[in-house]
């Protein structure tokens, strides 16, 4: 995106829209997930399942495929409230909502992403003029030591 102004609301909407197939959603729509702040401007979904796969990094789709396995296995995906229905689509990757935020109503001041993809919510970072600092997860390790050991007994059958 090589505007003059890539913060302003308008242009990063155009880009929402023409590169990741986002559709603006009305502040009363998100209200059943979440209370949009006093900043909110615009929001945004995707719901386009190749478009949210090409964002999502190896360890999100790992993510994905375990929080869909633990959804099916306690039946928690049967829950037809809509807000169940929005938050299993968040947590499934077939969803993701994009909230943005100014103080001055034109140039973009902040985000909210609900939702996995890290290369979108990388250039949004980058949009705004922030540096992308990589910070290591410390639960990272402990996490690959506990993938060493093999579950056992009668409750891990």
């Amino acid at each position: 995106m090589e505007n003059k102004n890539i913060c302003s609301i308008e242009n990063i909407s155009k880009y929402l829209i023409n590169e990741y197939n986002a559709v603006e959603v009305s502040i009363n729509e998100f209200s059943i997930i979440d209370e949009a702040s006093e900043n909110t401007v615009k929001i945004y979904k995707i719901e386009d399942e190749n478009t949210i796969q090409s964002l999502l990094s190896k360890n999100e789709k790992e993510e994905i495929l375990i929080t869909i396995e633990h959804l099916k296995k306690n039946h928690l995906m049967e829950d037809n409230s809509l807000y169940s229905k929005y938050m299993n689509k968040i947590s499934t990757g077939k969803l993701i909502v994009i909230t943005l935020e100014s103080d001055d109503n034109i140039n973009l001041s902040g985000f909210t992403m609900q939702g996995s993809g890290e290369k979108l919510y990388n250039e949004l970072i980058s949009l705004m003029g922030e540096k992308i600092e990589k910070v290591p997860n410390p639960l990272d390790e402990t996490i690959s030591d506990i993938k060493q050991f093999k579950p056992y007994g009668n409750y891990f059958k």
